[in-house]
């Protein structure tokens, strides 16, 4: 499968107002067409800037004009503004679209479970889960990878940091699919709905949980923050800790499970590139960060301006919505050279920008890479003949959570 863009002609690709046929299962030459206008440029349809050059993006999740309030922009269809609501019911607590000084005061608290040390502690544990689950897909000859090793690592590691019983992932995941599909472009009213249900659980499940443990703490993220909060409530109120409870375990699984399915496509697909990190398993560090920027698993980081900003050769307004296609600012010429060769010793490959910049850089970045690489580097050590069983990937959406709906692979020991 080849993810080039080739002689892109300039156009406009808005992928929150429109997904043309394929552009779920190769955006590059979509997203490069784009980026051969301005680095900023207007979308009417969708009521927002797309930002597509790499230093313009990097300036603007730098700079505090930009903001996480995105309540105050309103998207042009109707449904998906009913879309924007669900999600944000009870979000507007978490992290992910807070402002300073909430947003400083919380992540603080938060960032305690995901330190390099406490991440360096996993590592151990992170093996010996993907060791187990490529123990079980060794006695077959045709596996799922997303189903048997891409979903129940990360949700694994995550439910334990968390302190939620692992026999629940299922039950995760069918919320966190309900969740995300709810935030597809096509704003469809029976995925609003299961959308709306799939949070209600999700809340009342967490909301149970953090009962359960107020009553009988462990040793876990929940236990750790209900500690705080009974010290001082003003530090953490009920609604910030349910809040973000339900970001870390969908954000904590879903990037991380697309991010191996991603890297294993990627490798598969570049036999030459699999081979060096075989001969050289250093590498692996590398190839993680070049997965991150030929195929982010994360597409779109979006920000809402604060005050009036000139940019890129564009003039924003206060309460202008912005959407930075990190697929297009990951392949950007400008900052890497040939961006759509996938090539893991890439002097700067980790300059990509799937992770973020500024305060709100991924607060799981660190957890994410680790898992990859360990994953990575089980699985190709153990089952070097994989092979891809289908030509053509079928991709699960929305489009900003990049990653396929199943992958099939072949075994041969």
């Amino acid at each position: 499968m080849t993810q080039s863009a080739s002689e892109p002609t300039t156009q406009l690709f808005d992928p929150l107002s429109h997904l043309p046929n394929g552009a779920l299962e190769n955006p590059y030459p979509l997203l490069a067409g784009t980026r051969n206008g301005a680095p900023i440029v207007w979308s009417p349809k969708g009521n927002q800037w797309l930002v597509v050059r790499y230093e313009e993006a990097n300036s603007i999740l730098r700079n505090n004009s930009f903001g996480k309030r995105l309540d105050k922009w309103k998207h042009p269809k109707f449904f998906m503004r009913q879309a924007a609501r669900i999600f944000r019911r009870g979000g507007s607590s978490s992290i992910l679209l807070q402002d300073p000084p909430d947003h400083t005061r919380v992540r603080g608290l938060v960032n305690s479970a995901f330190t390099p040390r406490v991440v360096r502690g996993l590592e151990d544990h992170i093996t010996e889960i993907s060791n187990k689950l490529i123990g079980n897909m060794m006695n077959k000859t045709r596996f799922d990878l997303i189903e048997d090793f891409a979903f129940p690592l990360p949700v694994t590691v995550i439910a334990g940091l968390l302190g939620v019983p692992v026999e629940d992932q299922d039950r995760f995941k069918h919320w966190s699919r309900k969740i995300t599909l709810g935030l597809a472009v096509s704003g469809n009213p029976l995925r609003l709905v299961h959308s709306f249900f799939a949070i209600e659980g999700l809340r009342k499940y967490l909301s149970k949980t953090i009962e359960g443990k107020r009553e009988h703490p462990g040793a876990d993220l929940i236990s750790s923050l209900l500690a705080v909060q009974s010290a001082d409530h003003q530090h953490l109120s009920q609604e910030e800790l349910l809040a973000n409870a339900i970001l870390i375990l969908i954000a904590g699984h879903e990037t991380t499970t697309n991010l191996i399915a991603n890297g294993v496509m990627a490798l598969i697909n570049h036999p030459e590139q699999k081979q060096m990190i075989m001969e050289d398993p250093n590498l692996f560090g590398l190839a993680v960060e070049e997965i991150l920027r030929f195929d982010p698993a994360v597409q779109i980081v979006r920000r809402l301006a604060n005050e009036a900003v000139d940019i890129g050769g564009a003039h924003i307004r206060p309460n202008d919505g912005i959407t930075i296609l990190i697929g297009a600012c990951n392949r950007d010429p400008l900052v890497f050279r040939d961006p759509d060769v996938f090539d893991i010793k890439r002097e700067n490959n980790n300059r990509h920008l799937t992770f973020g910049a500024g305060i709100h850089f991924c607060l799981g970045a660190e957890l994410a890479r680790t898992e990859a690489r360990i994953a990575l580097k089980q699985l190709f050590e153990r089952m070097p003949n994989i092979t891809m069983n289908e030509a053509r990937v079928k991709y699960k959406g929305p489009f900003g959570l990049r990653g396929p709906e199943q992958l099939m692979i072949d075994s041969r020991h």
